[in-house]
C-alpha cells in the first residue's frame, strides 16, 4: 500500500469512527458554515454541489429551490446525508464518491460547497482541479476551512500539534492559495471567522479560464 492508499484508507476508517459523533463535534462552527454559505448567494434552480458532504450539516442552511448533489468517501457518512435531506424534505442526489474523481460531467454545477475538505484530503490540488471541471462558466466555490493566510507562518504551537492533528482530523498549515495554482480559480473574497481560526472564501474562476 503506498502513502495515497493508506491516506485514503485512513481517512475513510476514521471518519466512519467519527460518523456518529460528527454533528456533536462540528456544531461549533454551524455559524462558520452559515456565514460561508450566505456569500455563495445561491438563487433557485441553481446546480450545487456539497464535496465532502459529511452528514449533511450544510444542507439546512440551503434555500428552497436549489438542485443539490452531494458526494462523500464514507458511506456512513452518505447515509446520514440521506437521511438529513429526508428530514428537511430536500431532494439530495447522493453518492459515495472521491472527490479527486467527481463522477459529473463537466460544467455540472452553478455552484460547489467545499467545507472541511481541502485541509483533510490527501492530493487537495487533484480536488481542486475536479471542481473547476464540474463548475459552470461563471459559477462560484464556497470554501470554508482552516486556512493558514497566505503571509503567515505558523506559529510554534501550531507546528507542535500538526503531526496529531493530521492523523486525527486535518492539516492546519495548509494554505487556500498555492492549492488554486493552475486551476483557473482565484480567491474573490475572503474573511476570517471564529476568531481568526478558520476562513470563508469565495473562489471564481479567472478570466483566462
Amino acid at each position: 500500500m503506498n502513502e495515497n492508499e493508506e491516506s485514503d484508507w485512513w481517512n475513510r476508517t476514521r471518519y466512519r469512527v467519527y460518523a456518529p459523533v460528527y454533528d456533536w463535534v462540528v456544531k461549533p462552527l454551524e455559524r462558520g458554515r452559515e456565514r460561508a454559505l450566505d456569500a455563495l448567494d445561491t438563487e433557485p434552480g441553481d446546480r450545487i454541489l456539497l464535496v465532502g458532504c459529511g452528514t449533511g450539516a450544510d444542507l439546512a442552511s440551503l434555500p428552497a429551490g436549489v438542485e443539490v448533489a452531494a458526494i462523500d468517501v464514507t458511506p456512513a457518512m452518505v447515509r446520514r446525508t440521506e437521511r438529513r435531506a429526508a428530514n428537511l424534505g430536500i431532494d439530495v442526489d447522493a453518492r459515495v464518491a472521491d472527490a479527486r474523481s467527481l463522477p459529473f460531467a463537466d460544467d455540472s454545477f452553478d455552484a460547489v460547497v467545499l467545507h472541511l475538505v481541502l485541509a483533510v484530503v490527501p492530493e487537495p490540488r487533484r480536488v481542486v482541479a475536479e471542481v473547476a471541471r464540474v463548475l459552470a462558466p461563471g459559477g462560484r466555490v464556497s470554501v470554508f476551512d482552516k486556512f493558514l493566510s497566505a503571509d503567515a507562518d505558523p506559529s510554534v504551537l501550531r507546528r507542535m500539534l500538526n503531526p496529531v492533528a493530521r492523523v486525527l482530523f486535518s492539516d492546519l498549515n495548509r494554505r487556500l492559495e498555492p492549492l488554486l495554482t493552475d486551476s483557473g480559480l482565484a480567491v474573490e473574497t475572503r474573511t476570517s471567522v471564529l476568531g481568526g481560526l478558520y476562513t470563508t472564501a469565495i473562489v471564481r474562476p479567472t478570466a483566462e479560464r
